[in-house]
C-alpha cells in the first residue's frame, strides 16, 4: 500500500470560493517560516500540503485566516476495505489504554455509505485492539476522535488535527484599513477586521 502523509487544510465556508488566494497565502507563510514543501494543491474542497516536516508546517499554516481546521493525515485510495484497515491500524498507534474513541467519516463515498465505514472501523478496532481496553464513545462523550475525510479518489485518515482561526484569507478585500488600538475592545475589533480579509 503506497501511503503518503499530507497537511490537509479545510477552508472555512467563506473561503471555499477563495481557495486560490488561500493557497498563495499558505505558500507565503511556509516560505516566511522557512518550511520546505514539495507542493500545495487541491483535492476537491480541501488543500493538500506535501511538506518535509508536517508538524512544523501545520503550525505555520495555522497562523492564517480562512481555515476551519488543519489535519495531518495519511492519504490512501477511496476504497472501503483499505479505509477500514487503515483506520484500524492508525487507531492502534493513537489510542491509549481504556480510552473512549469515536470514528467519524465525512466527505464523498463511492459504492458505500460513510456510516458503513464508521460502523465497520469501530467493530474492527474493538475486535483487533481488545488488549488496549479501548471502547466506543458517543458524539457527546469520547476521548479520541478518529477522523477520516473522503474525496472523489482519496481518503485522508487523520493522525493529528487542530482548529483553525476561521475568517477569510488575508488581503482578499484588497483594501488597507487603519485601526486605532486604545483598549481591549479596540484590539479585538482590529483583530476581527484582519480576520475579515483587510490589510
Amino acid at each position: 500500500m503506497n501511503e503518503k502523509s499530507y497537511v490537509v487544510v479545510f477552508p472555512t465556508i467563506f473561503s471555499k470560493n477563495k481557495i486560490i488566494k488561500l493557497i498563495q497565502n499558505i505558500k507565503k507563510i511556509l516560505k516566511i517560516k522557512n518550511q520546505q514543501f514539495k507542493s500545495v494543491k487541491r483535492d476537491g474542497d480541501i488543500i493538500l500540503v506535501d511538506a518535509n516536516d508536517p508538524v512544523f508546517a501545520s503550525t505555520a499554516i495555522n497562523l492564517l485566516f480562512g481555515i476551519e481546521k488543519i489535519v495531518i493525515a495519511r492519504q490512501i485510495q477511496n476504497k472501503f476495505e483499505e479505509i477500514v484497515s487503515e483506520i484500524t491500524s492508525i487507531s492502534g498507534n493513537l489510542l491509549l489504554k481504556g480510552e473512549k474513541f469515536l470514528v467519524r467519516v465525512e466527505g464523498s463515498s463511492k459504492g458505500f455509505l460513510v456510516k458503513d465505514v464508521e460502523i465497520a472501523a469501530t467493530s474492527n478496532i474493538i475486535e483487533k485492539k481488545s488488549k488496549l481496553g479501548a471502547y466506543p464513545g458517543t458524539d457527546e462523550n469520547y476521548n479520541k476522535l478518529l477522523y477520516t475525510y473522503l474525496t472523489k479518489n482519496n481518503a485522508y485518515i487523520s493522525i493529528f488535527s487542530d482548529k483553525g482561526n476561521g475568517g477569510i484569507p488575508y488581503q482578499i478585500q484588497k483594501e488597507k484599513t487603519i485601526c486605532a488600538i486604545y483598549d481591549e475592545l479596540s484590539a479585538v475589533s482590529c483583530f476581527e477586521t484582519i480576520k475579515q480579509g483587510y490589510d
